[in-house]
């Protein structure tokens, strides 16, 4: 979110958005006023009906060359293009969904976000239909009005292979914890971080979910996750 406010303050690009203002081409989406988009990258299917456990909602760009994925599940959704799919929400959840081709740095929650920026960085990669993603971080002091040293990083995922490249003065200090890739279709049974074999005990495959969670990397980057550039590979 924090990324967002700056491209919306350096771009003018909005952070809040409206299905039909990200899919300008789909004339169906006119009249979707019950969902909303944050950035490119989350769809959110909020419940706004008392007492309901199920809301319906679209998937934009089903079968036109788009793909989401279940926030919480982390597996693609099925659903069927141009028709409203009943969703599943019971009390205290709220649907969200991550739009293949992108990736979402993460960081775990604290009680303060002075206490949040302390902890290590996460990378979530949705992969698209072909199998690539892109995404972008902005990092600064999160205190001046005009930060004397920034930071911003960008992400691309292509040919089983993600990686990260920063550039500015700002020094985070934080290590890399995890990244899990969503959309991996084929079985992993090597991934190296800058060349270097990761333990087989750091790496999980869900074959059911098609999903890639490698952990064990903080010792690979104690000088900070954007400290240098790094290459992630899996195969």
């Amino acid at each position: 979110m924090y990324t967002l406010f700056y491209l919306a303050h350096t771009t003018g690009s909005t952070v809040m958005r409206a299905l039909p203002w990200e899919f300008p081409n789909d004339p169906s989406l006119a009249a979707a006023d019950r969902q909303f988009l944050l950035g490119p990258a989350v769809m959110v299917t909020p419940v706004l009906e008392p007492g309901a456990t199920t809301v319906d909602g679209v998937f934009p760009g089903i079968g036109k060359g788009e793909c989401w994925y279940d926030w919480y599940t982390q597996a693609a959704v099925n659903a069927t293009m141009g028709q409203n799919t009943t969703i599943d929400a019971p009390l205290g959840h709220i649907p969200v969904y991550i739009r293949g081709g992108n990736i979402i740095p993460t960081q775990e929650p604290a009680m303060t976000t002075r206490e949040a920026r302390k902890n290590p960085w996460g990378v979530l990669a949705a992969l698209n239909l072909e199998g690539s993603a892109s995404g972008s971080l902005y990092v600064d002091d999160g205190e001046s009005v005009t930060p004397n040293a920034t930071l911003y990083i960008e992400f691309t995922a292509t040919n089983s292979t993600l990686q990260a490249s920063g550039r500015g003065t700002y020094i985070d200090t934080n290590p890399l914890a995890n990244i899990t890739i969503l959309g991996v279709h084929s079985p992993v049974t090597e991934v190296s971080f800058n060349g270097m074999q990761i333990a087989s005990a750091c790496v999980g495959y869900d074959g059911a979910r098609k999903v890639l969670s490698i952990t064990g990397l903080r010792n690979s980057t104690m000088g900070g996750a954007w400290s240098k550039d790094w290459k992630l590979r899996w195969g």
